[in-house]
């Protein structure tokens, strides 16, 4: 189904240890117990020893680069989907606030905001709209209408 898109993902962390461990692209048995399913371990990584190790193609897809997101956000792009999974929950309000905005500023339109369980946008940030899915919800820039 994705076989004729050019997929480019940029995976970012404030932590240089966290950024070398992802790129190595190395999983314990654990890790990848938490909430892979078997079809796509076995599609996508192969085993390695006592550890799983993602596949090339995926890899040739990822690029990485330190980022705090508090900081500027001037290398960012749109992006189609963001994913900001258990991070909010360790900043004060008003930079969840801020970070939130630039989140807003850089998905686009149709994009697709994912972020962990215990987190939200709802009374921070009211230009993004919840959308359920099956296994889970994702936030949405509100449509704007138009007055004529």
């Amino acid at each position: 189904m994705l076989a004729n898109w050019n997929l480019k993902i940029l995976a970012t962390d404030v932590s240089p240890s966290a950024l070398k461990t992802a790129e190595e692209g190395t999983y314990s048995q654990l890790e990848v117990n938490r909430g892979l399913p078997i079809n796509l371990l076995m599609k996508h990584f192969q085993k390695t020893g006592i550890n799983w190790r993602i596949s090339e193609p995926i890899r040739a897809m990822v690029s990485f680069r330190p980022f705090n997101l508090i900081g500027d956000w001037a290398f960012a792009t749109n992006f189609d989907i963001i994913f900001m999974r258990n991070v909010l929950i360790y900043f004060d309000l008003e930079t969840r606030k801020k970070i939130l905005a630039n989140v807003r500023r850089f998905l686009n339109p149709n994009g697709a905001f994912f972020l962990g369980g215990a987190e939200t946008t709802l009374n921070l940030d009211d230009n993004f709209e919840i959308m359920h899915h099956p296994e889970g919800v994702c936030y949405v820039p509100k449509k704007t209408t138009s007055a004529h």
